[in-house]
């Protein structure tokens, strides 16, 4: 009931975050227009990227030793701020390069960059990383509402900085940055304050029961110090970081590939349609914290492999029930809430629905892969629907633009999402019906089929 109860709150911030971030990215658009949105999508896409690539797995390889209290949660996360540090030291030396010579010049040309904006994204880089390790943190003590709830809070004090500045008329592309950079790192700080203060108040998570504690831990973790964990942290994380930067590519390499063939505008116009889509995404991405926590505490239970498959069902089912309706309104409803130029990307938006419908699957089982101790899986899902998407984008986007990048998006997202259910079928043994009806719906069916014999 607890996991319900969670499972719940996270999915009402989810909707307040989702609610949000779509008011934010159709003020944006009709207010710099389908270039300016083009460099805006852009720019945080190089923020996330650069906060994905230096995140080293920092956070999510120290769940389990944080959940089964091997290591005392403030040495820990001393040395995860040590690496947060030393990343934060090379982001700003990255941004630095950006002011003049050819650094300068490209990311002018394709991105819009004016001198010092490199520094806005290296911020919003650095906190997108530090949240990243802060959640997980929480996550690992037992914490599972927290990371939504302040992702909720942030998504909408991001939205009122942009409608602030829209109302006064000093919305641009600049200050759009700055606005996305300023909520990433109020939503890093608050994190950070909340885990601090949890740790201070409850040095230790709640006891687990001894047979719980299976995962595969060096027996000195205890005693080694910040640089020592730090190594583990890098040792264990780097494959599940690895499926968070393939993952990501995955959501925008197909944007730097239409700039380069179609130009920003394109850019601009088919961001607005991956927004909205992707907003779907945050439903079933409420049940993930759920698996991660439940599967590290206890991965002998015997009710995990239908927990995440209920959590599946449930997260296929949010997602479609939201999608069909966008499906049929996706060419009015986009020019009416970003304006006219929008228009549009109701047809990107129409192709890229069943890819983000096929890959609610997904979304819901990185969170049980992760949990199992199998992040390779999700790399390994993650690497061939890069390479899917990849091929389908260089095929596509040069003779259909905007909607070539939709459908290279859904043929990868289809596959991807296969792979992962095949993989999910394989080690619980369940069969398609059993998964995608559960047990009793499945014995019905069943029954059914054999009265009519």
């Amino acid at each position: 009931m607890r996991l319900v109860r969670a499972g719940a709150r996270i999915l009402f911030s989810r909707v307040g975050q989702v609610l949000a971030n779509a008011m934010v990215v159709m003020v944006v658009a009709q207010t710099l227009g389908p270039t300016g949105q083009g460099h805006y999508s852009l720019t945080m896409a190089v923020a996330m990227l650069l906060g994905s690539l230096l995140g080293g797995g920092m956070g999510l390889a120290a769940v389990p030793p944080l959940r089964q209290d091997r290591v005392p949660a403030m040495r820990m996360l001393s040395a995860q701020l040590i690496w947060a540090g030393s990343m934060v030291i090379i982001m700003g030396f990255l941004a630095y390069l950006t002011l003049s010579g050819g650094a300068a010049e490209f990311f002018a040309k394709h991105l819009g960059w004016f001198p010092g904006l490199g520094f806005a994204a290296a911020v919003a880089a650095a906190s997108i990383l530090g949240f990243e390790i802060f959640s997980y943190d929480l996550l690992a003590r037992g914490r599972l509402v927290i990371s939504a709830a302040v992702n909720g809070v942030r998504a909408l004090g991001h939205l009122l900085v942009i409608l602030v500045l829209w109302l006064i008329g000093e919305l641009t592309f600049g200050k759009a940055v700055g606005a996305f950079a300023l909520a990433q790192f109020m939503g890093s700080l608050v994190t950070l304050v909340i885990l601090l203060r949890d740790v201070r108040n409850r040095p230790h998570p709640e006891p687990l029961a001894i047979e719980t504690r299976s995962e595969d831990l060096p027996a000195d973790l205890d005693v080694r110090g910040r640089f020592g964990l730090i190594l583990f942290n890098l040792q264990r994380g780097w494959l599940g970081q690895i499926s968070a930067v393939a993952y990501f590519l995955l959501l925008r390499l197909d944007q730097g590939i239409l700039e380069h063939f179609r130009g920003a505008a394109e850019v601009g116009i088919y961001s607005v349609a991956v927004y909205v889509g992707e907003i779907l995404w945050l439903l079933p991405g409420a049940m993930t914290p759920l698996l991660v926590h439940s599967s590290a505490r206890n991965q002998a239970d015997p009710d995990a492999d239908r927990t995440a498959a209920r959590a599946l069902r449930i997260g296929l089912a949010l997602t479609l029930v939201a999608g069909l309706p966008l499906f049929f309104l996706a060419k009015p409803l986009l020019g009416f809430l970003a304006g006219g130029e929008y228009q549009a990307s109701g047809a990107s938006l129409r192709a890229l629905l069943p890819g983000i419908v096929a890959f609610a699957p997904g979304v819901v089982l990185a969170g049980d892969f992760i949990g199992r101790g199998k992040p390779h899986w999700n790399t390994q899902a993650s690497a061939l629907t890069v390479v899917v998407n990849l091929i389908a984008a260089f095929y596509l986007i040069p003779r259909h633009g905007a909607v070539g990048a939709a459908w290279s998006s859904t043929i990868a997202y289809s596959i991807g999402s296969g792979l992962m259910l095949v993989r999910f079928r394989q080690v619980t043994g369940f069969g398609w019906e059993r998964i995608f009806l559960g047990r009793r719906r499945a014995w019905f069916r069943r029954l059914k089929k054999t009265d009519s014999r």
